[in-house]
């Protein structure tokens, strides 16, 4: 920086006038002090009063703009303020307000506490209610138990038959495990979970309609809500800090309200952040108790992150959703398709087998012992309803779950409740 006056060619071809900053950081002031349309003086009085006259984005630029120690031993060597450029009288005006960096922080704080408040807890509702939609879902059991069952016929006798569970991300690879042949009936193997379930409950290819909660959680970053309520909870202490150091100065500025306006927006805003700290801790408890429930850990760095962890569920429910109907289309083309009913004594053909991607010598035979069908028959309404639900568009879509390089596994047995 100079350390003598320059002078400023005024573009309004008025007399030139002095500045004491350097060429660059004066015009970056004017432009600044030109959004405001109000004198340094009243850009004073405005952080001293807390009138809320400003805007945050107002007070992020001051904060941006604040004067140097060189800055301020400079101007206060300088007689007349009032021939100086008015970027010099911004700083001028504005370098005697006590603390002032920690000020604006706390009005910045002030005035977006309650949007930040309001945007934060219907996300933590969201997580909330997803738990415990996937912790109750009726339909979701019933769909890994069948899952898990034809899995378990998949493998045979294997090291892997007779298993008790299953990663998640194996309801994921399913579309990626062709049949022998190919067939236009059951080209997969997820589709041949989905031809199982329509012919014992239709309504479980439709498992995502106990869960509404699910798919806007998994638009949801936890870890990302974590930190903004730490930070709100940090800030506020801040603030409490601010109002204790500013009281004990013994000669405050004129004017000067941040105590009087300050200390009971702390004790008043106190118990909003803290019910939405433990709101947070009430959310993290839920998460972790369902990560436990289908064996996984909410700590590792290599498992799903929640979002990824309910992404799985929607992406496997749009998946089972579109290849029940690419099911039942191929089977309603068939010879002898029924247009009655599908009656309980209807039973895959045995030639229909499933060859595993890494593992072809094992082969499915359907249907498997476990996975029964209704005793009695299934109406072609209870059919034609869940296909008319799928046809309609009442899926619920949800993007790719990010590269995940571990997935949960999901006991179905061995626990004496699943509810």
């Amino acid at each position: 920086m100079p350390t003598t006056p320059s002078q400023i060619a005024n573009p309004t071809r008025k007399p030139s006038v002095t500045t004491l900053l350097d060429i660059t950081r004066a015009n970056n002031i004017a432009i600044m002090l030109s959004r405001f349309k109000i004198t340094p003086l009243e850009i004073r009085q405005a952080l001293l009063s807390l009138d809320d006259k400003m805007s945050i984005d107002d007070l992020k630029a001051i904060s941006k703009q604040l004067p140097s120690p060189e800055e301020i031993a400079r101007i206060k060597d300088f007689e007349d303020i009032s021939k100086l450029a008015k970027a010099d009288q911004y700083l001028s005006a504005i370098m005697t307000i006590p603390r002032l960096p920690q000020r604006l922080d706390c009005m910045i704080y002030r005035q977006k506490l309650e949007l930040e408040i309001e945007e934060i807890r219907p996300d933590l509702k969201i997580v909330h209610d997803a738990c415990k939609e996937l912790r109750a879902s009726p339909r979701f059991k019933a769909t890994l138990q069948a899952v898990l069952t034809v899995g378990n016929a998949l493998n045979g006798s294997s090291f892997r038959g007779g298993a008790r569970g299953f990663r998640l991300e194996a309801l994921m690879k399913m579309k990626e495990t062709r049949t022998a042949k190919g067939s236009p009936e059951c080209p997969t193997l997820l589709h041949y979970v989905a031809r199982v379930l329509i012919r014992t409950d239709p309504s479980l290819t439709l498992f995502i309609d106990e869960m509404p909660s699910v798919e806007s959680a998994a638009r949801v970053s936890f870890p990302t809500l974590q930190q903004n309520v730490q930070s709100l909870v940090t800030s506020l202490d801040k603030v409490k800090e601010e109002t204790s150091m500013l009281r004990q100065i013994r000669m405050p500025s004129d004017n000067d309200q941040f105590v009087a306006v300050m200390q009971p927006f702390a004790f008043t805003v106190a118990k909003s952040v803290d019910a939405l700290k433990n709101m947070a801790s009430v959310v993290e408890t839920d998460l972790r108790a369902l990560f436990s429930y289908y064996g996984e850990n909410l700590d590792s760095p290599e498992g799903p992150k929640p979002d990824d962890f309910f992404g799985m569920v929607c992406s496997f429910s749009s998946s089972l959703q579109k290849a029940a109907l690419e099911t039942h289309d191929a089977n309603k083309k068939a010879p002898g398709f029924s247009q009655r009913k599908i009656s309980s004594s209807s039973r895959i053909s045995p030639e229909e087998t499933v060859k595993e991607q890494h593992d072809p010598s094992h082969n499915l035979l359907a249907p498997p012992d476990g996975m029964h069908e209704r005793s009695t028959s299934i109406g072609r309404g209870d059919l034609d309803e869940a296909i008319r639900t799928l046809r309609e568009g009442r899926t619920r879509r949800s993007r790719a779950p990010r590269s995940i390089t571990r997935a949960s596994k999901i006991f179905l047995d061995g626990r004496p409740d699943l509810s």
